[in-house]
């Protein structure tokens, strides 16, 4: 699972706008409609060009076959506004077809020049048809000796490859907007995941320090006026005391995390001392002693776990013993067992029926044991929790490397 670290690092090396990488995405090579400027552009030189051969035919007196064709040819060109697909091969095929039958290089020319808009408009396959159409072209009209001189067929080729690196500049300019709102869209999802992560961050120290304290402390401040003799009240009084403090230190610490604490974090992460297993297990065992439950740990295999596993271990303890103080405040007697076996380690909490009903306050939990089960997922760890004959318990399994 990565962090808001991780998720700030890649927005920081990320770049703005990379052209040779737009270059390589194949959503600069798909199909797309020309830009509205360019699309006005086309349709007023478009609407110029027929505004001329119309003058020309009506100079002339006479409407020619290559009248028809350049007519044909503009009305192509027009429809690269609307459909580049249907537009280039209409192109193609008027140009190729005059070109066969009158000889002349003016066709070629104009497929040439039309070869930016395919270039700015239609996939690769086409652009390549288009280049393919015009070589084999220029090749036929050589050699059958027309009046296209070699000169000429370089002419062509230079305005072709001119044309060709027109229509991807123009492709470039349409393109560059989508990919950039793209890139902003990629940008405003990685900052509403590291949103969520520090929500969860700030709800599990809610949940792992603050609420397990006011646990603690509202179980003794209830207990406090039944307490039979002056030794429990005592315990009873520590233990609110304790608690209350630990609420402080767990809230001063919350503030810490909502204001700076990445580097905070950090530092502490990196001045923690190793996890004591058998440690945190008879403490909290003491806990449960002191609310009136008679707690029997047996901790073994646990001196070499890797850091991870042992404090998830003992995350998993804390909640457990929690939820008993919570929901089973009546319950007489409880077990935490941790052993290894082979590649795994096994923990197992159990305790008997509560004598009484829990109080109505606790039936709003359940986030402290769904994040024990994402916290154990992460070193592919499983935990069941359900009802016994005799009570609950809980057994979680941790593989070990």
């Amino acid at each position: 699972m990565s962090g808001p670290g991780s998720r700030s690092e890649a927005l920081e090396t990320e770049a703005p706008f990379s052209l040779t990488r737009m270059l390589r995405t194949a959503v600069f090579w798909r199909a797309r409609e020309l830009h509205p400027f360019f699309r006005l552009l086309l349709l007023l030189v478009v609407a110029v060009l027929v505004c001329v051969q119309i003058g020309v035919m009506i100079a002339s007196g006479e409407i020619a076959r290559g009248d028809l064709l350049a007519l044909g040819l503009y009305s192509s060109l027009a429809l690269f506004a609307w459909r580049p697909l249907g537009a280039a091969l209409m192109t193609m095929a008027i140009c190729g077809t005059s070109a066969v039958l009158t000889g002349s290089g003016g066709d070629l020319l104009e497929l040439g020049v039309a070869l930016v808009l395919v270039a700015a408009t239609c996939v690769p396959a086409v652009i390549m048809l288009h280049v393919g159409l015009l070589g084999a072209l220029s090749v036929y009209l050589v050699v059958a000796e027309s009046t296209l001189v070699t000169n000429g067929v370089y002419g062509i080729l230079v305005c072709a490859v001119v044309a060709l690196l027109a229509g991807i500049t123009v492709r470039l300019f349409t393109a560059r907007d989508e990919f950039l709102l793209a890139q902003r869209a990629r940008i405003a999802r990685a900052f509403e995941e590291i949103s969520r992560l520090q929500q969860d961050r700030i709800a599990d120290e809610l949940h792992d320090g603050i609420a397990h304290d006011l646990t603690l402390l509202l179980f003794h401040a209830r207990a406090l006026p039944k307490q039979p003799d002056e030794e429990s009240r005592q315990v009873s009084l520590t233990t609110i005391e304790d608690s209350a403090s630990r609420a402080l230190r767990s809230a001063q610490s919350l503030l810490a995390v909502m204001r700076d604490a990445p580097q905070r974090a950090s530092s502490r992460s990196e001045e923690a001392a190793p996890v004591d297993v058998s440690g945190a297990a008879e403490a909290l065992a003491q806990k449960l002693r002191d609310a009136g439950i008679r707690a029997r740990v047996s901790v073994s295999g646990t001196a070499d776990l890797p850091p991870g596993v042992a404090e998830v271990l003992v995350e998993t303890i804390t909640e457990s013993a929690m939820n008993i103080i919570k929901h089973a405040p009546g319950a007489t007697g409880a077990v935490i067992q941790v052993a290894r076996h082979a590649d795994e380690i096994t923990l197992e909490v159990r305790n008997n029926r509560s004598r009484g009903r829990a109080p109505a306050e606790s039936a709003l939990g359940g986030r402290g044991m769904a994040r024990t089960r994402e916290r154990l997922a992460l070193f592919s760890g499983e935990l069941v929790a359900g009802p016994t004959s005799d009570g609950w318990a809980l057994r979680a399994v941790v593989p070990v490397t």
